[in-house]
């Protein structure tokens, strides 16, 4: 907790601490929250604890359907090479689009909020298969309860990669701000980070800090605030370049990042001018398209960048001596061969020997490599053993 709070503040902190009951947590919470004044100082803390508060509520509201037996989640089973949300304000067109890209049949109706429960549908791009989910209306205040907010946000935070839909005849700009808006109050940002960070709580030894890269701002002063938010014993390892306030937010406020697409819809009847404008501000840091869900323009460009927003890349295995498999793995950028050798059986993983490997990342047809080469998207692999 940053020290420059009243010692009002203090004492509240410490009871919510030491509340023990979901009801005992949220009212010492709210009383916290509201002793603590609003300055730049507190700004990253109160996110904080809002949001914790909105979590606290959303378990206590999942405590009771269960006790009464009832109440549906959100929670959509994953299926396909991934799962990908699409997220959007009232009347944006989302049914159309789940409709026009799967063979799913969503209720369609030219009043807002007709969605109410997620719909899934599985998208066909070339020789796979993308379970693309559309999620009831996101609304301002989502992040806070409002309407079904909390759990539309978990879908986002559980999905692989979302779809920002934007109703292109309905101020986009202005919907584009809500949404990422909400989308960081609850943790999940679109910005790729330049960094990853492995946490791990120890039961003694204090706060332990491993950077291999640099850390802005260094590791005395990640410990300090660490210790600010009450943390006493961890072991935090970072890769690559992070800020002190980066690293915070990840350990502190758990945000994570999703590949996304901004998506503006009904582009024959949208502002030319906003549309630019969000391509602009989309550029380099996050995929955009302009569709018209109705009409279906666009939409093969659109597979293409779900497909490529993934980070994913497609290898076929190959027996020795035999044909290529019909269907391909589906494994994250960067996996290796030792990869494919582990998901296949496990003695091809524990005697691997060597692989031949024909594709993109081969130097030429039939190359004879190492477990540790790394993988392209269309890559055969046959994998030879001891």
């Amino acid at each position: 907790m940053p020290t420059n709070l009243p010692p009002e503040a203090k004492v509240l902190e410490r009871r919510y601490r030491e509340a023990r009951t979901l009801q005992e947590k949220i009212r010492a919470l709210e009383a916290y929250i509201s002793a603590i004044p609003e300055h730049k100082g507190t700004e990253k803390l109160l996110r904080h604890l809002k949001r914790r508060l909105a979590d606290l509520r959303r378990e206590l509201e999942e405590q009771k359907k269960r006790r009464v037996g009832g109440g549906v989640g959100f929670a959509i089973k994953k299926e396909g090479a991934a799962q990908v949300v699409i997220l959007g304000m009232p009347n944006s067109g989302k049914s159309t689009l789940l409709a026009a890209l799967t063979a799913a049949k969503p209720e369609i109706a030219d009043y807002p909020c007709t969605t109410t429960m997620p719909v899934p549908g599985m998208m066909p791009y070339e020789d796979i298969q993308i379970q693309l989910v559309e999620a009831p209306a996101l609304m301002e205040g989502a992040s806070e309860g409002v309407a079904w907010g909390l759990q539309v946000l978990s879908l986002a935070r559980n999905a692989d990669g979302l779809i920002i839909l934007l109703d292109g005849a309905n101020s986009p700009l202005k919907q584009l701000a809500a949404i990422v808006k909400e989308l960081d109050k609850a943790g999940i940002t679109l910005k790729r980070p330049r960094f990853t960070v492995e946490v791990e709580k120890t039961t003694a030894g204090g706060i332990q800090v491993v950077c291999v890269g640099n850390l802005e701002g260094g590791r005395e002063e990640l410990k300090k605030k660490l210790m600010d938010y009450g943390y006493r014993n961890l072991l935090v390892k970072i890769w690559g370049d992070a800020s002190v306030d980066e690293v915070i937010e990840h350990i502190v406020e758990k945000k994570v990042f999703k590949p996304a697409i901004i998506v503006v819809n009904k582009v024959d009847a949208a502002d030319r001018l906003q549309v630019e404008k969000i391509k602009e501000l989309c550029r380099g840091a996050v995929k955009f398209a302009a569709v018209s869900a109705l009409r279906r323009e666009g939409l093969d460009q659109l597979k293409r960048l779900i497909f490529e927003s993934l980070d994913v890349v497609r290898v076929y295995t190959k027996e020795v001596g035999g044909e290529r498999a019909e269907r391909p793995l589906v494994l994250k950028k960067g996996s290796k061969v030792l990869d494919v050798a582990k998901i296949v059986h496990s003695q091809l993983y524990e005697q691997f020997k060597y692989a031949k490997i024909w594709g993109p990342s081969a130097k030429f047809p039939g190359e004879k490599v190492g477990g540790d080469h790394e993988l392209m998207d269309g890559d055969t692999v046959e994998i030879h053993i001891k």
